[in-house]
């Protein structure tokens, strides 16, 4: 019976799911991965915090993907997202934070929900806790 509870805790820890799903930082200079890291509980905070602050979708018709750096954060488990004014209303399964090396654009958000769909959105909170985290300049 105690081998059964056990079991039935690890397996149902937060920490062992998030273990499984790997953030990822992709360059586009680069066009790959150049690093991995384990989805912590201050990452999937940090991405809670980002999708508080969006804003509403992105407005541009293509926005560059030229000098980027690509933060991929899977979201475990998904996280709601509700924006009334863009019509906006998904289970969000997984989130690229999208970071311009230089310029003047700022920050945007490729979300990808429950139901396989991709949302282009604006956010509004500072990306400062989020490069500390995955050890960008």
């Amino acid at each position: 019976m105690w081998l059964i509870l056990c079991l039935a805790l690890f397996f149902s820890s937060g920490q062992t799911a998030l273990a499984t799903e790997q953030v990822e930082v992709f360059d586009s200079d680069q066009q790959k991965v150049i690093a991995t890291f384990d989805n912590t509980p201050a990452l999937q905070k940090e991405a809670q915090l980002i999708l508080d602050s969006v804003s509403g979708r992105v407005l541009e018709f293509n926005p560059s993907l030229d000098h980027v750096r690509v933060v991929k954060i899977p979201l475990v488990p998904p996280k709601r997202l509700t924006q009334r004014s863009a019509g906006i209303e998904a289970d969000i399964a997984e989130m690229f934070v999208v970071i311009p090396k230089k310029g003047s654009r700022p920050p945007w958000l490729i979300l990808h929900t429950k139901q396989y769909e991709t949302i282009v959105v604006e956010f509004s909170v500072s990306v400062k806790t989020l490069k500390e985290l995955v050890k960008l300049p």
